[in-house]
Order: structure tokens, then C-alpha cells, then sequence
């Protein structure tokens, strides 16, 4: 049986019928992966906020969405955790993060250049990613076992996608059927992470700047208190999904600043404490 089947067939199994009816009734997946691919906003957001009412439902909706989307971005490569900060899960009206998927025609290298109309609403952030080394990951319980089951730490700016028009409330569960905003990102040089230490990790910090001017800055501290508490919260996330982690795996480990709308210009964000230069793309027009 197919991973996605399996993971729709567990988060039915485990939800009350009243929770996911929408997923039986409300056709999400496929009109918004058309929106998506078309990089319009999906026309239905109204509805979709008002049917999609609770994580169970929004996961179900999510699990047919994610096939959809690898027909044209291609294999799964990594995971996101997004709304890790307590104000966007006090907007959200979450109690926590919510899961992402990232696919291997997502990533960018630092230095690209992208038009703002792949997206329909689309935003950047700042972002930290980790590389997984083993699939002992899935075992990991402290934050010390996590690290051991990491090789590097990357640098990213993440290219999120709002994709519902303006003035739509989106809340935690319509998030996460929307594979938590996923749209692209740019990376940087992976920094091994072999010698780090954990306090190595709390203490990277984050500038953003678009056409040199500070647009944000934040620490890792952001990122559900310690980097490596948003990587475990990932992995048991995943995995409670159906969804174990694998070498090589990448890890966004979710936005330590606040979102910025997407507008032209060189985005570049830097890092203290990894010892590489910024990470940058042009955002354009045309």
C-alpha cells in the first residue's frame, strides 16, 4: 500500500466521524492543487475555512493534496514545522506547530534569481535548515540524541505562499491542508554539524534584508525555544503520520522572524555563529 494511502487510512481511522466529515464531503485537494500549479489564489478559501475546522481534517485534506503536488515537484526530500512561534499559534488558534511536506523541485540554490508570480501570495522568511544523517532520527527522545542524528545545519530563506485571496482568515487547520504554505526555498552551503554542541545551535543568529536594508532579526530561540526541540517536535509529528525520516532528509525547522510579503529586490539573510556568508535570491517581477 502506498505511503500516502497508508497515512490517509491512519488519520481516518483515528478521527471521529464528526471531525473529518468535510474531508468525505468538501473537494479541497484537487481545486487548490490546480490553484497552486497555476500560482492563483485559490478561489474557494471562504469555504475552505469555514469547512475545515480541526487538525484531523485539515491532516486528511493534507494527505490527499501531497500525491497531487509530487506529480509535478517530484519526491518528498524533507519536512517543515511551521507557526513555531507562540504569536502565530495564538493567530492561527493553534497550540502548536503544523507539519509540512517539502519536495525536491522546491529547493533553490542561493544566488537564484525567482519571479514573486510563481506564487499567488507569496512571502519569505527567515528559516534554519538541519540535514538528517540516520534514520536513528526516529528514535531520537532529547535534544542530544537529535543532534547526534544530524550531519549539517543550512542556511535558508523560505518562499512561503499564503494561496487564499485577501481577507480570508486562515486558521491552523485550513494551514495544514494547504501543506502548511509550502512553496519554495533557497539554501545556502551546508555548515557540518559535527562539533557542534547544542548550545551551539541556540546560539545562531538571523539578519534579513532586502536591497541591504534590515528587514528582520531574530535568534534561534524562535524556533520552539532550542532548534533542536523543532526538529524532535518534526519527527514525532512525521512519524505519528506514517511518515518516518531517512538520510538526507531535510528539516525546516520553521520561521524565526516574522513573514515579509514578497516584493523585487536581493533578499539576503545572514547568520551568526555558522561561519558562512548570506544566503541570497532575487526576487523579480518578470
Amino acid at each position: 500500500m502506498a505511503k500516502w494511502v497508508i497515512a490517509t487510512v491512519l488519520a481516518l481511522a483515528v478521527t471521529p466521524a464528526a471531525a473529518q466529515s468535510s474531508c468525505g464531503v468538501f473537494d479541497f485537494a484537487g481545486p487548490y492543487a490546480d490553484a497552486y500549479f497555476k500560482a492563483a489564489p485559490y478561489p474557494e478559501g471562504a469555504k475552505a475555512a469555514e469547512m475545515i475546522r480541526t487538525i484531523p481534517d485539515g491532516a486528511c485534506h493534507q494527505d490527499r493534496l501531497l500525491p497531487l503536488l509530487s506529480e509535478t515537484l517530484g519526491p518528498v526530500i524533507g519536512y517543515k514545522a511551521a507557526a513555531t512561534s507562540p504569536g502565530a499559534q495564538k493567530q492561527l488558534g493553534l497550540d502548536g506547530p503544523v507539519l509540512g511536506v517539502l519536495f525536491q523541485d522546491q529547493m533553490r540554490r542561493s544566488g537564484a534569481t525567482v519571479k514573486i508570480a510563481e506564487g499567488a501570495r507569496m512571502i519569505f522568511e527567515l528559516d534554519l535548515l538541519v540535514r538528517v544523517k540516520s534514520d536513528a532520527i526516529n528514535q531520537a527522545k532529547t535534544p542530544e540524541e537529535a543532534l547526534a542524528a544530524l550531519d549539517a545545519v543550512i542556511p535558508f530563506i523560505e518562499l512561503g505562499d499564503l494561496m487564499t485571496p485577501k481577507g480570508v482568515e486562515v486558521k491552523g487547520p485550513l494551514l495544514l491542508a494547504m501543506n502548511a504554505g509550502s512553496r519554495a526555498g533557497v539554501m545556502g552551503e551546508p555548515v557540518p554539524i559535527d562539533g557542534m554542541t547544542a548550545d551551539d545551535l541556540l546560539a545562531i543568529k538571523g539578519r534579513l534584508s532586502r536591497g541591504g536594508t534590515l528587514l528582520a532579526e531574530a535568534d534561534a530561540s524562535n524556533l520552539l525555544g532550542h532548534p533542536l526541540e523543532a526538529v524532535l517536535w518534526i519527527v514525532k509529528a512525521a512519524n505519528a503520520r506514517g511518515m518516518p525520516l531517512k538520510a538526507g532528509d531535510l528539516l525546516s525547522l520553521g520561521s524565526m522572524g516574522r513573514f515579509q510579503m514578497a516584493a523585487p529586490g536581493l533578499i539576503e539573510a545572514v547568520y551568526d555563529g555558522l561561519g558562512e556568508g548570506p544566503v541570497g535570491v532575487s526576487l523579480t517581477l518578470q
